[in-house]
């Protein structure tokens, strides 16, 4: 049966931006398949009228059960919302061989089993969107944040490819790249940072590089900046690329790609010394 109304699937939206989004384009009357692992955290979600599914975005089994639910009751998918993600923040030596494929299962498969579950019915409708929750660390990677950076390049490469293929089709692809924000995910990745280390050399410049993000991310907005961006992808005629959402992802793209790698590097080692 087809309906009438834009119908979004999204994942990671227990929590966070996805919550976010799921609410907000729940009351603009879209239906919202809103997914998470975590079934407790997507009770938020039926209380404004979105349809809850526990999916893991590292099983294409769950993720193609709620796409092919989505179209045997809509007829149709609009938008592909990968949002899910995984942080897991140390230096590379110490972060294990299971953590680092761990955060690539869900933030790079993960991606990848949303984006081929839903192209071929976007195909022949010759339409949709798929938005990517990327970051200010797919542009630039700093100490302690070089697993997850790579996960944020990879979706940010992935993306790029996807939207030319895809344009000629009636496909809109667009990424949308938060900076620091206050969010669970946030709350969890900074802990993280301050947590023990395994091996004592990094200390030093770890420390110094928690204490600068920790002071950005206490002045950084709640995630009501994202959400409106994500709401603007979804829903402009003429969707952007990429969103940029605040003034660090800008500050620090400006940083990356015009001073001399050797500034960066000196920038953190005055860091570990103060």
């Amino acid at each position: 049966m087809e309906t009438m109304s834009n119908v979004a699937i999204i994942t990671g939206a227990g929590s966070g931006f996805g919550l976010g989004l799921a609410k907000e384009l729940t009351d603009r009357g879209w239906v919202v398949y809103a997914t998470d692992r975590d079934s407790v955290a997507l009770e938020k979600t039926r209380e404004f009228g979105a349809i809850a599914r526990r999916m893991d975005v590292t099983n294409r089994s769950d993720v193609d059960a709620v796409v092919k639910e989505a179209i045997a009751d809509h007829g149709r998918i609009d938008l592909m919302v990968a949002n899910a993600g995984y942080g897991n923040f140390s230096s590379v030596e110490e972060t294990t061989p299971e953590e680092v494929r761990r955060i690539f299962e869900v933030n790079v498969f993960g991606v990848e089993n949303s984006i081929r579950a839903v192209l071929p019915q976007m195909r022949k409708q010759k339409s949709g969107r798929i938005i990517m929750t990327t970051s200010v660390v797919g542009h630039v990677s700093l100490v302690g944040l070089g697993w997850y950076a790579a996960t944020k390049h990879a979706v940010k490469a992935i993306a790029n490819a996807l939207r030319q293929e895809t344009r000629w089709l009636g496909i809109r692809v667009s990424t949308v790249e938060p900076g620091t924000s206050k969010t669970g995910f946030g709350a969890v990745a900074f802990g993280l940072l301050e947590s023990g280390r395994a091996v004592g050399d990094y200390d030093r410049v770890m420390a110094g590089l928690n204490k600068w993000l920790g002071g950005l991310y206490r002045i950084s907005p709640g995630p009501q900046k994202t959400i409106k961006k994500m709401v603007k992808a979804a829903t402009a005629r003429r969707p952007r690329a990429h969103y940029p959402v605040s003034w660090d992802v800008r500050a620090l793209k400006l940083v990356f790609y015009v001073m001399p790698r050797s500034w960066l590097d000196g920038f953190v080692l005055w860091l570990a010394k103060h």
